[in-house]
């Protein structure tokens, strides 16, 4: 959940509402033309959310909003789901479903299903429709179900996790997913950059990240800012003989048509 003005106008998102055909133009025409209706409603919604945000008034009201992740965001997400060939993600914030289109397209191309939660009746209903659209609700399944409770429940291992709900629930939900996650699985989480009144609770997020022996994480600066962080299996690792490298004769360089050596 973003909806932060950063990240479509500013430096850090690359791919705002006039790239977003370049951005869909690999997708099917069912599925850009809900992503760009999405992209559509979140630019009419960006002033009004901000004044609410100035107001100290947004989270009372944050059910009325998308707070989406935005289309470079959902990009990453989409090629990360590729890259890992994954086959059971988690997405902790659904909202209407913008990133869970993203998420379900690349998740179709692998065979995988993504478990999506949101609490929000009204919300979950507008995802179902927006998934129903896109031609992706054979692939995705969605809950209220908060994540400690459901992820036992979910098939092992989990290759992909998406947090981008509250961020003080970060801690507490990554703690539920990490144990299920994959060696060589991701856990990624939204908003690490921007909005600046999360900064408090979010370096808590990547202090506990860093005391992790088997992860490692990094920030990307796409979007509002995504903390993409790998399980590591450090014992199997350390205990892989290491490679010798071929012995190789030295080769004396011989000149060209005369000419001194380089």
């Amino acid at each position: 959940m973003t909806g932060d003005p950063a990240k479509r106008a500013g430096t850090a998102e690359t791919a705002g509402t006039a790239g977003t055909a370049a951005v869909t133009s690999g997708l099917g025409p069912r599925v850009a033309s809900v992503l760009r209706a999405l992209e559509e409603r979140s630019d009419k919604e960006r002033a009004e959310m901000e004044a609410l945000r100035a107001a100290g008034a947004l989270r009372e009201r944050a059910a009325e909003f998308m707070l989406d992740v935005g289309p470079a965001s959902g990009l990453f997400l989409n090629t990360l789901v590729r890259s890992v060939r994954a086959r059971t993600v988690l997405e902790v914030g659904g909202s209407v479903g913008y990133s869970t289109v993203w998420l379900a397209e690349a998740a179709r191309a692998t065979g995988g299903r993504v478990y999506s939660i949101e609490p929000d009746d009204g919300k979950r209903a507008e995802q179902r429709a927006n998934l129903r659209a896109a031609g992706l609700e054979d692939v995705v399944e969605l809950t209220a179900c908060e994540a400690p409770a459901l992820v036992p429940a979910l098939p092992a291992p989990l290759d992909l996790v998406l947090l981008d709900h509250w961020k003080e629930l970060y801690v507490r939900d990554f703690e539920a997913c990490w144990p299920s996650v994959a060696p060589g699985g991701l856990v990624v989480a939204d908003n690490i950059l921007t909005p600046k009144k999360n900064a408090v609770v979010i370096a808590g997020y990547r202090r506990h990240l860093a005391g992790l022996s088997d992860a490692r994480s990094q920030v990307v600066p796409v979007g509002a800012g995504l903390e993409v962080t790998v399980k590591c299996e450090d014992q199997l690792i350390d205990e892989r003989p290491v490679p010798t490298a071929p012995s190789v004769s030295p080769v004396t360089p011989t000149p060209r048509d005369g000419g001194p050596h380089r």
